[in-house]
């Protein structure tokens, strides 16, 4: 009988991008906030070792929506 082994979600490896657990987040949430907002670093929050969410500075999101959005292609007929 075969044995099957389960597909573990494979971790997320950026250099850039500091790792927490999310107790540990919600543990030292204002020193997460400091980092994200004052050093411009993005945090990736971990839950059973799983990539669950990233936390990054608001203009740093808006621009990246703004990109997202210049770089989407319209519908026809869409309004501007």
């Amino acid at each position: 009988m075969p044995v099957h082994k389960k597909n573990p979600t494979p971790r997320i490896t950026i250099k850039d991008l500091d790792m927490v657990s999310a107790t540990n987040a919600k543990n030292r949430f204002g020193d997460l906030l400091h980092r994200v907002c004052y050093e411009k670093k993005h945090v990736l929050i971990e839950k059973s070792g799983r990539p669950m969410a990233v936390i990054m500075d608001v203009e740093q999101y808006l621009e990246l929506k703004r990109s997202a959005r210049r770089n989407t292609p319209r519908k026809p007929g869409a309004k501007k």
